[in-house]
């Protein structure tokens, strides 16, 4: 039986690709190749129709992409058969399956992500496990906890209503120090940060390293 969260994406997966290729979309086209090396293995966490696989994979060796809706990974799969993507895999799962094994990957892509579960810290523990040592997390999160401007104010306000009414999937409000506290304490060493858009809510950009010492 499929959860909320599911039945929510999956509604908005005919339209996602339009939705999702915006001001962010284009920033992190930019800014994370750099990152990329050709015999890496990454996991596009939550990769919805695959946008960013499909982007990354002349980059790297082979890339294993999921997500928890399964009409994204539908047309996610739809996609590669046309464009003859051998090395990217999608599956319709979530980041604590078992065949996902310990210190197998060398990047871990979270876009979009972080501010959908409660319990963010069990999130990035998992994360810090699947990657080998000194791998990387590539994460764009939006900080919906900060100030933002009257347009991003009434989105935040429609938010909580329809989180109220359970339209919406949880929601963390994070603040940029917050967000940048929580994947310090779960392993991780920061090497880039940034805000990518302002408008209408901060979308705030974090590259950390696996560390070999917790906090």
């Amino acid at each position: 039986m499929k959860d909320k969260s599911e039945r929510f994406w999956n509604k908005l997966s005919t339209n996602y690709d339009k939705k999702a290729k915006d001001q962010t979309f284009e920033q992190l086209l930019n800014r994370s190749p750099k990152y990329l090396q050709r015999d890496d293995v990454v996991l596009d966490f939550a990769c919805a129709t695959g946008l960013y696989s499909f982007e990354f994979a002349s980059h790297v060796k082979e890339i294993q992409a999921f997500d928890s809706s399964s009409e994204m990974i539908v047309i996610a799969k739809d996609q590669a058969n046309k464009n003859g993507n051998a090395n990217i895999t999608f599956s319709h799962t979530t980041l604590f399956d078992k065949k996902y094994q310990e210190g197998s990957f060398d990047t871990i892509m979270a876009f979009n992500i972080l501010l959908y579960f409660e319990d963010t810290e069990k999130i990035l523990n998992r994360m810090n496990k699947l990657l080998k040592p000194k791998g990387l997390i590539i994460t764009s999160t939006a900080c919906l906890g900060e100030k933002r401007t009257f347009i991003g104010i009434v989105s935040g306000s429609v938010i909580f209503i329809l989180k109220k009414l359970g339209i919406l999937p949880y929601l963390k409000f994070y603040k940029i120090p917050e967000l940048k506290e929580v994947i310090t304490n779960c392993g991780f060493k920061s090497i880039e940060s940034d805000i990518l858009i302002e408008k209408p809510a901060i979308e705030y950009f974090i590259v950390a390293q696996k560390s070999d010492a917790r906090i």
